[in-house]
């Protein structure tokens, strides 16, 4: 979700009575209990982290398109304003991840094994494709008339099919994809021993995002084809497999420096490779290996039983947390539109991330678009049909 990725190919958990640390440890034994995100137990606070995940991931993604036009620029608009864009949209990179690895949680749980597949494919499908098409539909006429410049509905079609339209859709499109690959992953997901769990993920993060960031970065060709798990599909089962690991408090203390030190690193060697030249954005790829282990540690940390229970003591958060998770599709789908729209001076007047000092109108400006976003995408989902066809 953030932006056209040119490195890379291409969005609930519970036991009956055990804590996630129990499902975890019993699943790689290969004897998985109920695990069912989507219908936890009544007054379970683990019901809250799901949407603690989704309202964190959209709210990565929208500082990722805020941001962008700020970093994207690169340095020559000035070494403050670059550096702003650039520490945002480091730290930002999870967000798209995220939503993958809470797919992989939600949709590839032991129960979910035998459910017929064209069940879940038309179900899926039908959350997806009408608003992939209505959005697309959106976003041609806003780019016809943001350019002065005739729509060329007759090319539509074909467009669409080719796709993505517009730069944000192309996350729907790897959606269809990994909805497509679900059915072939349960197996897989539920069965597999704890070795070859762990032997499946490291053969993704090698295979996908060390070795090429190697070759990328210099070193000599490997000609030995390791690429056995994709990119997204590694994220998908990573996702069930290590939502809510059994954790100490030092160990996620140990988890959230790694995330900062990654989230850093990806700033500062994206820094070194920008130098005062075009903006570089290797690093920022969903399948370099800082973005990877960023992600998976700041999944880790959120599937923890720690931030539900926290949400859960807290009903104000806890209220603005499900408001943004229940519309979050619909939010990633209309943000962008917005930030263009706002951007553009066709209302009369032109905001953007940088119309203030970016390090605070970075932040600022994303809590503005995501607010609006959220508050449209409630009133338009309160009638049936604009649910149903924008997927709010």
């Amino acid at each position: 979700m953030g932006g056209t990725n040119p490195y890379t190919m291409a969005s609930r958990a519970t036991l009956r009575e055990a804590p996630p640390q129990t499902q975890y440890w019993a699943g790689l034994r290969g004897s998985m209990p109920r695990n069912d995100p989507e219908h936890p137990p009544a007054g379970d606070s683990r019901r809250v982290g799901p949407d603690v995940l989704r309202a964190a991931a959209i709210l990565l993604v929208v500082v990722i398109h805020t941001s962008s036009s700020v970093v994207n620029a690169g340095p020559v608009q000035g070494p403050g304003a670059w550096w702003a864009g650039n520490l945002f949209d480091s730290f930002a990179r999870s967000g798209v991840p995220l939503f993958v690895l809470l797919s992989g949680w939600m949709l590839l749980t032991p129960d979910r094994r035998h459910e017929p597949i064209a069940s879940f494919l038309w179900r899926r499908g039908q959350r997806i494709v009408l608003p992939l098409v209505t959005w697309s539909a959106l976003a041609y006429a806003w780019l016809a008339l943001r350019d002065h410049r005739p729509a060329g509905w007759a090319r539509f079609g074909r467009d669409l099919l080719n796709g993505p339209v517009y730069f944000h859709l192309w996350y729907v499109y790897i959606l269809l994809g990994l909805y497509l690959a679900i059915p072939l992953l349960r197996p897989l997901a539920a069965e597999s021993s704890r070795p070859l769990r762990w032997y499946t993920l490291g053969l993704w993060f090698v295979g996908t995002a060390l070795l090429p960031l190697w070759e990328w970065w210099g070193g000599p060709h490997v000609g030995i084809p390791v690429m056995v798990v994709s990119t997204y599909v590694g994220y998908l089962l990573a996702g069930t497999w290590l939502a809510g690991i059994p954790t100490t408090p030092r160990t996620r203390w140990q988890l959230l420096f790694l995330f900062a030190l990654t989230g850093a690193w990806t700033m500062a060697a994206t820094a070194r490779l920008t130098g005062g030249e075009e903006m570089n954005v290797a690093l920022y790829a969903y399948d370099r290996p800082n973005v990877l282990v960023m992600s998976v540690a700041l999944f880790v940390l959120l599937t923890q039983a720690q931030p539900a229970a926290w949400a859960s003591r807290h009903p104000g958060i806890l209220g603005v947390i499900r408001a943004v998770a229940a519309t979050s599709f619909g939010v990633y789908l209309f943000h962008p539109l917005l930030i263009d729209v706002l951007g553009s001076g066709v209302l009369g007047f032109q905001l953007t991330a940088a119309t203030i000092p970016p390090f605070v109108g970075i932040p600022i400006f994303s809590i503005v678009v995501l607010a609006v976003s959220v508050a449209l995408m409630l009133v338009l989902r309160r009638i049936p049909f604009l649910r149903r066809v924008l997927g709010v």
